[in-house]
């Protein structure tokens, strides 16, 4: 019954909406998750925010009251709570809908793509098959109520067209704002302490949860014994799911050289990680496209390749568009991190050859460029 007073109130929303005038300097930027300041989103609204730009007004949407309550304390009125007359008259308002990931992002409203212009920064330079291409949790149309889908490349462009069958006119290829962050700085910097930091991010199973360090040589001590000699610390961040894996909790146990960040802390942000990080562990996960940006060593465990090809599916050849070693066994595990802690630019050409591939610009301006296309249609 909620839901479906649920879906009543969304649809005659929706339709006042398309015949609410508009401001055409307005912005509404949903978040993709109600606890966490993240993505996309978070990026580009603070691109918004340091401009200081007198002719757009721009807020901020989350459904968290806690987050509302934190982010208002430092941008006061930009940033609302879905669930108040103020969030509903933006809406109406607004001429611009950003979001990072669907529709839910600005939930209980939805974006109508007739009277407003929705931009859908999505989330990933998809790495496993989406949308219509997708194995699992496919039931009937896609439909994400958009006039622009925000990709990187024309490689990343060619196989969205695929995936959720937009017309070639939608996509607009600038850059992710949220990646903008690696050019701050000298990339090849990392601003923490000196001791080497690799990042564990493995990507989400849908039939299975990760199995981590998954190998049949797999020596807690004598991995822990490396990484004491090598001044080297492992930093795993699971997926939610994955949190409470069994296997990880007890190789976290007694370990003191491998630490976890878990989903329920909503400070943690994935760019700062990478940003803090001198080595990428990964296996499908979408986040190396981002890292390549860094141009720093990436290792990969694909142990389940083949199965989730078969199970979930891949959009590109992993071999082809992957650039750092393939590890199976400890053994090949710990000579890969020495490979790299003596030779960083070991995979260098590869790297360079799949970021031209993946990524149109290399040149911190995603936000800019995004900016000035709102503006020239405002």
């Amino acid at each position: 019954m909620k839901l479906f007073l649920q879906q009543i109130f969304s649809t005659v929303l929706k339709w006042v909406c398309q015949i609410y005038p508009k401001d055409k300097n307005k912005i509404l930027i949903g978040i993709p998750n109600a606890s966490f300041y993240n993505d996309n989103s978070k990026y580009f609204f603070e691109f918004l925010w340091k401009k200081e730009n007198k002719d757009f007004d721009f807020f901020l949407l989350t459904k968290n009251k806690k987050l509302f309550t934190k982010l208002r304390t430092k941008f006061g009125n930009h940033i609302i709570y879905a669930f108040s007359t103020q969030a509903l008259l933006v809406y109406l308002k607004a001429k611009f809908v950003l979001l990072s990931n669907g529709n839910g992002d600005i939930f209980p409203f939805t974006p109508t793509n007739k009277k407003q212009i929705v931009i859908n920064m999505w989330h990933a330079i998809t790495f496993k098959n989406v949308g219509y291409l997708s194995k699992v949790n496919i039931n009937g149309k896609i439909n994400l109520n958009l006039n622009y889908f925000l990709v990187c490349s024309e490689t990343e462009r060619k196989r969205m067209m695929d995936a959720f069958r937009y017309p070639e006119e939608t996509f607009i290829t600038f850059g992710y704002p949220r990646n903008d962050i690696y050019f701050g700085q000298q990339k090849n910097q990392k601003t923490r302490d000196k001791k080497t930091t690799i990042l564990y991010l493995p990507t989400f199973r849908d039939t299975a949860p990760t199995e981590f360090f998954p190998f049949s040589d797999f020596d807690k001590k004598d991995l822990n014994r490396f990484l004491s000699k090598n001044n080297v610390e492992i930093i795993i961040k699971p997926h939610k799911r994955d949190s409470t894996n069994q296997r990880l909790l007890d190789i976290l146990k007694d370990n003191p050289n491998i630490k976890i960040k878990t989903s329920v802390i909503n400070d943690i942000d994935i760019q700062q990680m990478l940003l803090e990080c001198d080595i990428l562990l990964t296996d499908y996960s979408s986040v190396y496209f981002d890292f390549l940006l860094l141009d720093r060593p990436i290792i990969y465990i694909p142990y389940d390749l083949e199965e989730y090809k078969r199970e979930r599916g891949l959009l590109y050849d992993f071999d082809e568009v992957t650039c750092g070693d393939k590890t199976l066994t400890q053994k090949q595990f710990i000579e890969s991190i020495k490979n790299n802690l003596e030779n960083p630019a070991k995979d260098e050409l590869k790297r360079k050859e799949i970021t031209e591939r993946f990524h149109l610009y290399n040149d911190g301006k995603a936000s800019e460029r995004l900016f000035n296309f709102i503006k020239n249609h405002s």
